[in-house]
């Protein structure tokens, strides 16, 4: 009889599991097709305000970035110096070229673009060695 509640108990676990639990197991299947990894370091333009920044930086990648074929994920962060490190995951060299040469005349890509100092930009287009969730 408890072997039964407990087979049971797990049918409904497992079959309680919505799209969006698969779909995560599907993009960590995804993230290990990772072949590029672009790393990107910059200051900001002066005057330009950390908040305006990050929302520029959101609005480019849900209306640009995400779209874009090859595109895994992304990682933005900021240093104590104000050194801000943008990582973006790509399948591969080539989608991160073409999304690249796509962005330079995208006015998508505009208002995150024109926040930057490009006297300060550092990229780096990285091969992964090891990628852990």
């Amino acid at each position: 009889m408890n072997r039964i509640i407990l087979i049971g108990l797990a049918t409904a676990i497992l079959m309680s599991c919505n799209n969006s639990t698969q779909n995560k197991k599907e993009m960590t299947m995804e993230q290990q097709t990772v072949g590029m990894v672009e790393i990107t370091t910059f200051k900001l333009n002066q005057g330009v305000t950390a908040k305006d920044f990050e929302q520029s930086a959101r609005a480019m990648q849900k209306d640009f970035l995400e779209k874009q074929g090859g595109f895994i994920k992304r990682a933005l962060t900021v240093s104590e110096d104000s050194t801000w490190t943008d990582v973006v995951f790509w399948k591969d060299y080539q989608c991160a070229e073409n999304t690249m040469k796509l962005s330079e005349t995208s006015k998508l890509v505009l208002p995150f673009m024109e926040k930057i100092d490009f006297n300060s930009v550092k990229m780096n287009l990285t091969t992964p060695v090891i990628i852990e969730e």
